[in-house]
């Protein structure tokens, strides 16, 4: 009788270790995700206090756009080479190359473009602005600051915050310009395909909402870059193992969130784009 019991006290714990597993690992996603948009009203609060760092907005700028765009263009050129030459071949299975050209721009403006500029710049600035957020942080740097009667969010954060989310918009719409430059150069090359043969159907494949997509995208994506860059490096903590931690976790999540994303917004483009056509661009 008393084995029966404790398999009936065995099975009643069960529903209880599953709740409590799902606790421990959700518990810190549903903390950071919270944090992260408390840090996002914030932001938007200090955005429009005086006195605005536009200095530091400059220089901000500068690293993420200036220094980011020779990197912006070596990919952009292979990623539309790539994309051009793979299309093209299974394009030529069908005989209908006519289509290269339109096919190759609509998917770059559409994903390929706003997702690899994206993910470009969170490994490369995104890691930068945690980590020098988070050594401010773990270095008392931050406290000083406060010390000298500054605000640490309207100095530090709201000029990298407007940076990244300007600067990846900007970089995205050149990103986009030279993958389809790069992809029709690379045809023209290696495939001996003329550019106004190329070029002929864009207009017809790769439609105005698309071109509306890939912005919206990248603005979306900048929002979400600088949010999270910039609360993981202010919610540092540990010392230097911190700081790399939160390196870490910075371009984890902002891969999942760039890709979550990127579903949602193509899934509701997908719908909307009979209705977008008609009503904003008249086709």
């Amino acid at each position: 009788m008393s084995g029966a019991w404790k398999r009936i006290a065995r099975l009643w714990q069960f529903p209880f270790l599953v709740i409590g597993f799902l606790f421990t690992w959700f518990g810190p996603f549903l903390q950071d995700l919270g944090g992260m948009a408390i840090f996002f009203v914030q932001v938007w609060r200090h955005m429009f206090r005086r006195p605005f760092e536009w200095r530091e907005l400059i220089i901000q700028l500068y690293q993420v756009g200036v220094k980011s765009l020779p990197i912006v263009i070596i990919a952009g050129v292979f990623v539309g080479a790539i994309v051009a030459i793979q299309f093209e071949y299974a394009l030529s299975l069908f005989g209908a190359t006519q289509y290269l050209g339109g096919i190759t721009t609509s998917g770059l403006l559409r994903e390929v473009g706003p997702v690899l500029v994206s993910i470009m710049i969170a490994g490369r600035i995104g890691a930068y602005i945690t980590a020098e957020l988070g050594t401010m942080k773990v270095t008392e740097q931050i406290d000083a600051v406060r010390c000298l009667g500054a605000d640490p969010m309207q100095f530090l954060v709201v000029p990298r915050f407007i940076a990244v989310t300007l600067m990846i918009f900007v970089l995205t719409v050149a990103g986009l310009v030279v993958a389809s430059v790069g992809g029709a150069v690379a045809v023209y090359l290696l495939r001996d395909m003329g550019l106004s043969y190329y070029f002929a159907n864009v207009r017809s494949l790769a439609a105005a909402w698309a071109l509306f997509n890939g912005m919206a995208k990248g603005l979306f994506f900048g929002l979400l870059l600088s949010t999270i860059s910039c609360y993981k490096g202010m919610s540092t903590e540990g010392g230097t193992e911190g700081v790399g931690k939160a390196v870490n976790s910075c371009l984890v999540t902002s891969s999942i969130a760039i890709f979550l994303c990127d579903y949602v917004m193509a899934s509701i483009a997908s719908i909307t784009f009979q209705v977008a056509e008609t009503l904003l661009f008249f086709d």
